[in-house]
């Protein structure tokens, strides 16, 4: 792939649009190692003057293929590795992530909840470790401001690096890490606007998470007030949250190419 990415590289310095759309075209299909070569290469390949503009059309091609990332997930069904799907959403906003920055990024508390978790231990006794790898070993908490429906800090990178967030962005951790560790924790979205967190075994609920309360257990969320779908209790529900987040909450000012990628995204992942 190198020889071809690196031609692909150079073809990214012309400015007819006939050769553009070919380059792009082709760059779609080969996704983000494609680019990712491109972006590493950059400096030796592209002079100075035209730097800047190659740099800006492949970070614009990484976030179309982070897009497309999302809709191959999906086609899938609606289980797969929640991590992976969480890593092409926020490439849309930080095009030049790479997979390893992210994982790097969640691993310690991850790696720390995989260790400590038992098949032996119940439900409850699971949640209860995830609450405290994140809230006691990790510290973290709410913003002063975190119930007040504002988001500071969404992306899952800045939210590990500050480790306090808004309740979505401590929302969207709880779930990245749970799903990394298998636990079938997830946002219910009831028929008025807002969402609960839950744990979810046989297509129901067996108790919901506080999460302005560090995680603390609560009631189950009744099958009735659920929106009508299908898709409760699955892999897609953590998606939609955090796609809509970035939609509303991302680093400003978007692009107007990052909030159309974030509306089809959100739109694939809709309930």
């Amino acid at each position: 792939m190198s020889k071809e990415a690196e031609s692909l590289l150079v073809l990214l310095q012309d400015s007819d649009p006939v050769t553009q759309e070919k380059v792009r075209v082709r760059l779609e299909e080969l996704g983000w190692n494609a680019v990712s070569y491109g972006l590493q290469n950059l400096e030796r390949v592209i002079p100075l003057p035209t730097r800047r503009q190659v740099r800006r059309r492949l970070r614009e091609m990484s976030s179309v293929c982070a897009v497309n990332e999302v809709q191959a997930l999906l086609g899938e069904g609606d289980s797969f590795f929640v991590p992976d799907g969480m890593y092409s959403l926020t490439r849309i906003l930080l095009p030049e992530l790479s997979p390893k920055e992210f994982h790097d990024c969640y691993m310690a508390p991850a790696g720390d909840l995989v260790c400590e978790l038992r098949d032996t231990m119940t439900a409850v006794e699971k949640v209860e470790m995830l609450n405290y790898i994140v809230f006691d070993r990790y510290g973290f908490q709410l913003s002063e401001d975190g119930m007040d429906g504002y988001e500071a800090d969404i992306l899952i990178p800045d939210v590990m690096a500050v480790r306090k967030a808004g309740v979505v962005g401590i929302s969207s951790v709880y779930f990245l890490l749970a799903g990394y560790a298998g636990l079938p924790v997830y946002p219910v979205f009831p028929r008025e606007p807002g969402y609960y967190v839950a744990w979810f075994e046989n297509g129901r609920t067996l108790f919901s998470m506080d999460m302005g309360r560090k995680g603390r257990i609560a009631d189950p969320v009744p099958r009735r007030s659920w929106l009508d779908t299908d898709f409760m209790g699955t892999d897609r529900t953590v998606l939609y949250l955090y796609a809509t987040a970035l939609r509303r909450f991302g680093r400003k000012p978007l692009t107007p190419l990052q909030a159309s990628l974030l509306d089809r995204a959100a739109d694939s992942l809709h309930l």
